[in-house]
């Protein structure tokens, strides 16, 4: 106020660049004087004047409180609350009124003026370090650039080195799944002829089930015939029961040797198997340690850039709210000193407007320096994050192929295995059935026809039998005669009786007459014996027999009185003739003929039963092979659909993948949003937002563009490639057609339809 200040350094020098950090920061210069006079530093006096002030103000309030402590020390006793708080506001008001005077006497234009030189210093102060502090953080950023791009290079070489490596490994998988496919289609090839084999085979079994039966008829007629033949055919069973047994014998040690070698080729088979799979761990185990150790680069990379943009972005936050913070309080301070002062510093209200407009162009300048660092600072950060985000979108790009493609040679492997596995054991089980037919069934037909030659044989042997027992029969027949001439020439004898025994002998005689016509009917049955069979000869025999009993027991009933010699010795002729005719012999044969036929029965159910044992274990294989044909074709269709299902993934994700390249040509500007969706799993986000920025405008300058920008050409082909490959792969499906509408319905396929109509390759 009394023109004896001056405004120091309020007007400061233009600020150098703050991204240069090979700049320094201009040297701050010393207080200058603002008005022409003399001018004293007044802040002794100021100190003087105010620690004068603070003593007679402590002096004027301690006497005033002695004083009234002085004049109610009488009554402090008995003074009652409402008193006592108007003592307190009375004792108050002195002090107050004392400190509003000091208040008032210190706030003095050179109090002020000298207030505001300071302040000034320290502004100017807190630019400088300010400054100095920007520097360096634009030299710490240039060589975290640095470093930033050196690691970006690092991870690009290490990544080209991976995704070269990882072809390799696919060239050699899809050479082993074209392998694979090779032996795929030659087993399908021998399955198919095998199952044209037992096609043959199954059409041929009803024919030789009604050439069985039919035999089985032979036989069965061959053993009724044989029960009328000799007793040769025991033996010749037997020997066929011990070739029989034999042959069981030949076969079971031929199925286990034949069970031992399918035993040895499993077990090379799961050797091999084991082997593979040690192989194609040690190869997952490598390339899983490799993403690995790229994941962890790659996240070591991030975190070091985020810490260090969040460090420089607080710092900046830190000195820019502070720097805004002293302004404004110190424009405020000095709006309300001016405002209350107006009068009184009429003559400095020019220089002062002067030093305002400086201070306002100061902070301007550091508002533009600081805005300025911080839009470097946000773009540098916005950059390294793009990068990043891509890296780490290329490199789960390639972890996933890395990954589907593992899956899939694993299933193809696995697929192939069982395969390969199935179809050994099927041509092995049909090679041995085959071999077994071969070897056992022309040997069960020779022993079948030689059976039948020996029947046919034995048949021819029992002839001269037969002619015997025909003999025999003669024979029967003269001692009948005889025996009925004796007959007669008793009855000339006991006509030649008495009287008495007339009667008697007339029944006597007609009782003769009787056996004579059982005796007449006997011959003709033992006749029609010999020209039938001998079932019936054995039963005419029975009845002869039978006959001749009950005509013996009649007749020595009824000449027991009258000639019991004649009696008996018909009794013992007739006894005589039947035991010659009923001998022995002709049981024997009987039985023998008996017992042949029940073994000649039992040999052909035998040789049935195991010819239909035979048929069966043959039907049961085909049913194994027809189910291990239903399995591999259907574990083959499963792995058809489990490989769609990855490549539709795989195309997906590169579709989301080029809808980002193509959504940054028309709006280079993506948010942080955006990225963070699509770090989360939203990898549709991108291709969303270029649905929503591809206008009609836009379309119409996608062809301009398609043919200026060969960048732009090869992404928009990839993306149509890559859909109309995904379109065709979904359409090749049985329910392909609902699917493929709902693709083209899709953002996916808005955005194709709209890039395929700009190019005019969809009219």
């Amino acid at each position: 106020m009394n023109g004896g200040s001056s405004i120091i350094g309020l007007r400061a020098e233009p600020a150098p660049d703050p991204f240069r950090a090979d700049v320094p920061p201009p040297p701050l210069k010393g207080p200058a004087s603002v008005f022409t006079e003399d001018y004293n530093d007044p802040t002794d006096d100021a100190w003087d004047q105010g620690r004068t002030l603070a003593l007679v103000a402590g002096g004027v309030v301690a006497v005033w409180l002695g004083s009234m402590a002085w004049i109610v020390r009488g009554a402090i006793g008995s003074i009652d609350p409402v008193t006592l708080v108007q003592l307190i506001a009375a004792l108050c008001v002195v002090p107050a009124l004392v400190g509003i005077i000091w208040l008032l006497a210190m706030r003095t234009s050179r109090s002020e003026t000298l207030r505001f030189g300071v302040t000034a210093r320290a502004m100017q102060d807190e630019a400088a370090r300010l400054e100095r502090t920007v520097a360096a953080i634009a030299g710490t950023i240039d060589r975290n650039r640095a470093d930033l791009a050196d690691q970006v290079d690092t991870l690009m070489t290490m990544g080209d080195t991976a995704h070269q490596f990882l072809g390799a490994i696919g060239a050699g998988f899809a050479t082993e799944i074209e392998r694979a496919d090779a032996h795929t289609r030659s087993l399908v090839a021998a399955a198919d002829a095998t199952q044209t084999s037992l096609g043959v085979l199954l059409a041929s079994l009803p024919r030789a089930q009604a050439e069985t039966e039919t035999m089985a008829d032979n036989l069965r007629q061959i053993g009724l015939s044989a029960n009328t033949h000799a007793a040769a055919l025991d033996a010749q069973i037997v020997a066929l029961a011990e070739r029989g047994r034999e042959a069981d014998a030949m076969a079971s040690g031929a199925a286990q040797r034949l069970a031992a070698h399918i035993v040895r080729m499993e077990a090379t088979s799961e050797t091999a198997g084991a082997r593979l799979e040690d192989v194609t761990d040690s190869m997952s185990t490598a390339v899983d340690a490799l993403l690995g150790r790229t994941a962890d680069a790659v996240d070591e990379a991030r975190k070091g850039i985020a810490a260090q943009g969040d460090a420089m972005l607080a710092m900046v936050r830190t000195n820019h709210a502070a720097l805004d913070t002293a302004t404004r309080e110190s424009a405020e301070a000095l709006a309300d000193q001016v405002a209350s002062v107006e009068d009184a510093i009429g003559r400095v209200a020019q220089r002062l407007d002067q030093q305002r407009a400086s201070g306002d162009a100061i902070v301007d300048t550091l508002n533009s320096g600081l805005g300025g660092v911080e839009t470097r600072i946000e773009t540098l950060h916005r950059q390294g994050l793009e990068r990043t985000q891509l890296l780490a979108a290329s490199i789960s790009a390639l972890g996933g192929s890395a990954d589907a493609m593992t899956e899939a040679l694993k299933s193809g492997e696995a697929m192939a295995n069982r395969t390969i596995g199935t179809t050994e054991s099927l041509l092995i089980a049909l090679d041995a059935a085959a071999r077994e037919i071969d070897e056992t069934l022309p040997d069960a037909l020779s022993r079948l026809d030689a059976r039948v030659g020996q029947s046919k044989a034995i048949v021819v042997a029992a002839k001269p039998e037969l002619l015997a027992l025909v003999t025999a029969a003669e024979s029967t027949h003269d001692a009948i005669d005889a025996i009925a001439g004796v007959i007669a020439e008793q009855r000339h004898v006991l006509d030649r009786l008495s009287h008495t025994l007339i009667e008697t002998l007339a029944s006597g005689r007609a009782k003769a007459d009787a056996l004579g016509q059982m005796v007449d009917e006997t011959i003709g049955r033992t006749n029609s014996f010999a020209e039938d069979a001998a079932p019936r000869l054995v039963e005419a025999l029975l009845r002869v027999r039978e006959t001749a009993s009950a005509a013996a027991d009649n007749a020595r009933e009824t000449l027991a009185k009258v000639i019991p010699d004649a009696a008996a010795a018909l009794e013992a002729a007739s006894s005589t003739a039947m035991r010659r005719v009923t001998s022995d012999t002709v049981d024997r044969q009987i039985q023998a003929i008996a017992e042949s036929a029940d073994a000649a029965v039992d040999a052909a159910t035998r040789a049935t039963e195991r010819l239909a044992r035979q048929v069966q274990v043959v039907a049961d294989q085909t049913a194994i092979v027809e189910t291990r044909i239903e399995d591999a074709r259907n574990e083959r269709e499963t792995a058809d659909r489990d490989t769609f299902a990855r490549r539709v993934s795989l195309l997906i994700e590169s579709l989301n993948s080029a809808s980002i390249d193509i959504t940054k040509t028309f709006a280079p500007e993506v948010s942080d949003s955006a990225w963070a969706a699509y770090l989360k799993g939203d990898r549709g986000v991108f291709t969303r937002r270029a649905v929503r920025i591809l206008d009609a405008g836009e379309v119409r300058a996608i062809a301009g563009l398609y043919d200026d920008d060969a960048g732009f050409r090869e992404m928009v082909n990839r993306y149509i490639h890559d859909f109309e490959s995904m379109l065709r792969s979904i359409l090749a499906q049985r329910d392909g057609s609902p699917l493929g509408v709902t693709l083209l319905s899709s953002d996916m396929g808005k955005l194709y339809v709209a890039l395929a109509q700009a190019i005019e390759r969809l009219r």
